[in-house]
């Protein structure tokens, strides 16, 4: 995986170890799926995403380990870790750094967004409908630019997900079905169709609405667990 060390070894934040990790583990996570029953409910779990102009570097408090992101690859697989014990890093981005920390309560996915300069957003999320017939698309805003952002269905005037406050997240469950979605900003639609692909049944989704100059922008991940 582009900008990806090849090992991630003994990835540690704040001292709690998570798996180590290869290129091509990274690239098979992708195919884990989390079916109905869902995480273990004393699970934890912690990813780091790309949400600005500039490659970021991510960097643990504990082991000094590194895991880079950028556009092509914006987000980390989600990491288990032990619920309720603080994790820390740094991200580093075009020059500038920010220590950021995190406690993760069971059953909770943190994403940490890194945004231009030395802005991070933490969104917690504790999902409870894991269906493996059906696919699950969230939009986290972190644009408050962005009014009365809307998810739209592509070329139709079909509501995906709306109403999500700045810092907080929206999910919905759909069909797996080929999908390409559209951003709407104060009722007028926003850049270029985003696609999603195929979606998977059984598989997770997110869509991060992030600040991009003078407008927004979207971009997804897959939810996918590092194992």
């Amino acid at each position: 995986m582009k900008n990806v060390y090849s090992r991630l070894s003994g990835f540690l934040l704040g001292g709690l170890a998570l798996s180590t990790l290869s290129i091509a583990g990274l690239a098979s996570a992708a195919d884990i799926p989390l079916y109905p029953s869902g995480p273990a409910q004393d699970s934890s779990f912690v990813r780091f995403v790309d949400g600005g102009s500039h490659p970021v570097e991510v960097t643990s408090a504990g082991s000094k380990a590194r895991l880079a992101l950028d556009a092509a690859n914006p987000a980390s697989h989600f990491f288990p870790i032990a619920a309720g014990k603080p994790v820390a890093g740094m991200l580093a981005s075009g020059g500038t750094h920010q220590d950021v920390s995190a406690t993760v309560q069971p059953g909770e996915f943190v994403s940490i967004v890194a945004l231009d300069g030395t802005h991070a957003v933490t969104v917690r999320e504790k999902p409870d409908d894991f269906n493996a017939l059906k696919a699950s698309v969230a939009l986290y805003n972190l644009d408050a630019r962005c009014t009365a952002p809307t998810l739209k269905v592509a070329g139709r005037d079909i509501v995906l997900l709306d109403g999500v406050a700045v810092g907080q997240g929206k999910r919905r469950q759909v069909n797996p079905v080929t999908l390409s979605v559209q951003l709407v900003c104060g009722g007028q639609a926003v850049g270029q169709a985003l696609s999603l692909g195929t979606l998977v049944a059984g598989q997770r989704y997110t869509v991060f609405l992030v600040p991009a100059g003078a407008q927004s922008r979207i971009f997804f991940a897959n939810d996918a667990l590092n194992h």
